[in-house]
């Protein structure tokens, strides 16, 4: 776990890599995921910080995500305006 966080932190992964595999694919699947554990808790009335929980659980990893894109050399502008849009989007979900 240590060198999966240090690789993107410290920029040794593609920005497209990145991209398409860490933000769009594994980031999309764990948001998705982790949103419908959340619905399935608010369901069955269980206590809202547990249904809190389910639902951000995921943010460490996409702050991690959209850093390392942010912080990526070479990458085009829009891709950077994509992944913070990303963000904003499945943290208001």
């Amino acid at each position: 776990m240590k060198t999966f966080i240090a690789q993107r932190w410290q920029g040794r992964i593609e920005w497209t890599t990145l991209f398409w595999r860490d933000l769009l694919l594994i980031g999309t699947g764990l948001n998705v995921l982790m949103t419908g554990s959340a619905l399935v808790l608010l369901s069955q009335d269980t206590s809202m910080h547990w249904v809190l929980l389910a639902h951000l659980s995921p943010l460490p990893y996409n702050l991690l995500i959209v850093s390392a894109i942010w912080r990526a050399p070479r990458r085009p502008a829009v891709v950077a305006a994509f992944s913070l849009g990303w963000l904003l989007l499945f943290v208001a979900i």
